[in-house]
């Protein structure tokens, strides 16, 4: 289903573990407001690409950091 990825990122990148239900509301929430404002999906989009960025570039980061630490 669609929530299996979000729970992943969420998990993942942030450390968070959220119940379906909580997911569930929150995609009831921002689908509610992209019919009503159609023009949010751009800030949307652009706010995910943002943050996916910020999280890969650090993730790739410290995983830098520990093999230069485990090649020590």
């Amino acid at each position: 289903m669609a929530e299996k990825p979000i729970e992943e990122f969420l998990k993942k990148y942030l450390g968070l573990s959220m119940p379906r239900l909580v997911l569930g509301m929150l995609m009831l929430v921002f689908g509610v407001l992209v019919l009503v404002f159609p023009q949010i999906i751009a800030i949307l989009v652009g706010l995910y690409l943002i943050v996916s960025g910020v999280l890969v570039i650090v993730d790739e980061y410290t995983k830098s950091q520990r093999v230069k630490e485990a090649q020590q």
